[in-house]
């Protein structure tokens, strides 16, 4: 009987610390990684010493704001998911997406994360994400607000007082830098009062934190979807018109450092020996798209697919300039150090002044899963990538459960008279 109190108690005691601890997810769209190494951000260098950090992310392919934030909050590459684009178009439905599309069909290919914590139990709240005002799997956050402009400081206030209440996950979305480095380029001033604006910010989510006593409770995630890179639509320009006769194009999609295309029957291969006549973008046909960018298996790319050299643009013709005054682009191959994101997490379950080696952004998924203590839908990520940060040990099926059975206050008094009966015995 010695033995059954004892393993009671051992395991009574081995859930007490199985309490769940909660997660904020917080990306800056644009945020390139090397910014922090030429503009003072005192308030990214406090998180890093109070967590763990990675020099940059190895985000998915096309780094666009939609495809790669819905491959992080998914963990599915974007072939996978089917959100290939800011703009595409789907053979099946015979529509076009845009970034305003809110139609589930569209994001029915992936399992968001904040629809994994609602399935399996949690509560999930979102401000702001692409995807996150759609129904997805017949599920929603259990809170989420519309896009529209908005202070990032009320957004904060709004995620705090979330977690300070019933919310598990809590996900939220800033457009800056990602506006700033479209307009002024990634090496102008404004690009700098930007981003140095945006640390601001964080400093101030950190100390709202510790106001309302949330920084022994929530592990914070911080990242972004891709890098910047200077563009110059006036001198570095593909016109498509110029080098293919028009006619034998049936449809494209979106454009800049990309362009889908689909020929008219017959003509593939007349369409693409014309377009590889430039030599400042590469032309692929569908089955030869490089499989390390795993896109190429999904209906919404079309059978030819034109990516640009770093810097220039794929336009339609000489009229087309699309933000003609910009200077920052991104969508280029996500290999190139400019297209790179950050990352940053700190909290109870994660290793403090530590630097992980660069990472995949499909892993941030399973290690969202993980702090949560909730079964991750099918993706393409890997926990073990990120393992060597992550302070939680129990990731076990008890503890996937909101309060441990064992550590229940009648097995507690249950324990107790049986050792009290056991001493009992002894004295018989």
């Amino acid at each position: 009987m010695t033995n059954l109190v004892l393993s009671l108690l051992l395991l009574t005691a081995g859930c007490v610390d199985s309490r769940r601890n909660k997660v904020l997810l917080v990306s800056m769209d644009g945020f390139r990684w090397d910014y922090v190494k030429s503009i003072p951000t005192p308030n990214l260098d406090r998180l890093a010493g109070l967590g763990t950090r990675a020099d940059y992310v190895n985000n998915t392919f096309c780094t666009k704001t939609f495809p790669s934030h819905f491959s992080v909050a998914t963990g599915l590459y974007e072939e996978s998911h089917g959100i290939v684009g800011n703009v595409m178009y789907d053979p099946e439905f015979d529509e076009t997406f845009s970034p305003r599309t809110k139609d589930s069909k569209w994001w029915n290919g992936g399992e968001p994360i904040w629809i994994t914590a609602v399935r399996q139990g949690l509560k999930s709240a979102t401000y702001f994400w692409p995807g996150s005002e759609s129904e997805i799997r017949g599920l929603r956050p259990t809170k989420y607000k519309t896009y529209s402009n908005v202070d990032v400081r009320i957004q904060i206030d709004t995620v705090t007082d979330w977690l300070k209440g019933d919310i598990d996950l809590a996900v939220m979305y800033s457009p800056q830098p990602d506006k700033a480095g479209h307009t002024y380029g990634p090496n102008s001033q404004e690009l700098r009062e930007k981003v140095q604006e945006m640390d601001q910010a964080l400093g101030y989510l950190l100390d709202k934190l510790e106001e309302k006593k949330l920084t022994s409770v929530v592990n914070l995630i911080l990242t972004s979807d891709h890098g910047m890179t200077e563009i110059d639509f006036q001198k570095k320009r593909i016109e498509i018109a110029s080098l293919v006769n028009i006619s034998n194009i049936v449809r494209r999609s979106d454009r800049g450092p990309l362009m889908h295309i689909t020929p008219v029957e017959g003509e593939l291969e007349t369409v693409y020996a014309a377009l590889n006549r430039s030599d400042k973008m590469t032309v692929y046909k569908k089955d030869d798209i490089p499989e390390f960018w795993h896109y190429r298996n999904n209906r919404r790319i079309m059978p030819l697919l034109c990516v640009a050299e770093e810097g220039w643009s794929v336009l339609w013709d000489k009229d087309d300039l699309i933000n003609h005054t910009d200077r920052g682009n991104h969508g280029y191959d996500n290999r190139l150090s400019s297209m790179k994101p950050l990352f940053f997490a700190a909290g109870p379950d994660i290793r403090r002044n530590y630097t992980i080696p660069p990472f995949r952004s499909v892993d941030i998924y399973s290690l969202l899963c993980t702090l949560l203590e909730v079964s991750p839908a099918p993706n393409n990520g890997s926990f073990e990538r990120v393992r060597s940060f992550v302070v939680k040990q129990h990731t076990a099926s008890l503890t996937h459960n909101r309060t441990c059975l064992l550590s229940s206050p009648i097995l507690l008094v249950f324990a107790s008279l049986l050792l009290s009966v056991n001493c009992l015995l002894k004295h018989i």
